[in-house]
């Protein structure tokens, strides 16, 4: 969280978990497996990194550059699009799970992270 965003990461195999940690306690956004991908946003918008990604079992990523990325863009925009449509679905997936989990949190008095 916070790091640089350069580059996008596919998981080929294993599994992660997004988590925001506060205060010594850690709050997982969401669990990541084979097929899914992260740092989109990074990818974008080369803003910083807004969650921590960790590891719960060893596991095989492909990274994806943001300047080859713009390359690809540029270069090759039949390819890009359809790779721009899958990450425009995955934010907004994500984007709808995270507002049913704090609404969700909001209709039982509680925050993201479970307590009172």
């Amino acid at each position: 969280r916070g790091d640089r965003g350069d580059a996008m990461y596919s998981i080929l195999e294993g599994e992660l978990r997004a988590a925001l940690s506060e205060g010594g306690k850690e709050t997982t956004l969401f669990t990541l497996s084979a097929g899914d991908s992260f740092g989109e946003i990074a990818l974008l918008i080369q803003s910083p990194r807004s969650s921590d990604i960790l590891a719960n079992e060893d596991s095989v990523l492909l990274k994806l550059p943001a300047k080859a990325f713009e390359r690809i863009t540029r270069e090759a925009p039949a390819l890009a699009t359809p790779f721009l449509l899958a990450i425009a679905r995955m934010i907004s997936m994500r984007a709808l799970d995270l507002g049913k989990k704090f609404d969700q949190a909001m209709r039982s008095g509680q925050t993201l992270s479970g307590g009172a």
